[in-house]
């Protein structure tokens, strides 16, 4: 099917120019050939050019770092405003854009989720598995890429893609 998509647009555009057709005789003596220093000679058949395709990944593996603050959906006393744990947040992105601070490491040291124990490790997961806001985060970087900070119900996060 792909070899027709790009086969299909060619055929049209060598018909529109009249090449689809027979050619006329010129094989008289008033006709001139002109040099345009185009070459016109293709090298390759269309169906053996390979075509880089861009995958959307039907699921990633990625770490995150969770900071809390009381009043969000994860229950537990977090002794911390939303904006205070918004500030956190931004600190630990700040130190590890810095090299300050390893990211792994900084799960363990500051996140609130359970994970941390294991370096904020959420394994792999599909589309629909975790919330729009950090679904669409974790699925639009790219591989060893870290977010910036994506506001959820749970809290403020930090997301690293494994894979």
């Amino acid at each position: 099917m792909k070899k027709l998509l790009y086969i299909l647009p060619v055929a049209l555009l060598l018909f529109a120019c009249g090449q689809g057709e027979p050619a006329a005789d010129t094989t008289s003596e008033d006709v001139e050939t002109v040099d345009t220093g185009v070459d016109t000679t293709v090298t390759q058949p269309v169906e053996d050019i390979e075509v880089e395709e861009t995958t959307v990944p039907t699921s990633v593996t990625a770490r995150h770092i969770l900071i809390c603050y009381d009043g969000c959906a994860v229950e537990g006393p977090f002794n911390r405003t939303q904006d205070e744990a918004l500030a956190l947040i931004e600190d630990i992105e700040g130190r590890i854009q810095s090299g300050e601070l390893d990211f792994t490491q900084a799960a363990v040291d500051y996140s609130d989720c359970p994970s941390s124990a294991d370096g904020g490790m959420l394994g792999e997961f599909g589309r629909g598995a975790m919330v729009p806001a950090f679904e669409e985060a974790a699925f639009s970087l790219p591989v060893g890429g870290m977010s910036g900070v994506v506001e959820t119900q749970f809290g403020y996060h930090l997301i690293y893609r494994e894979n």
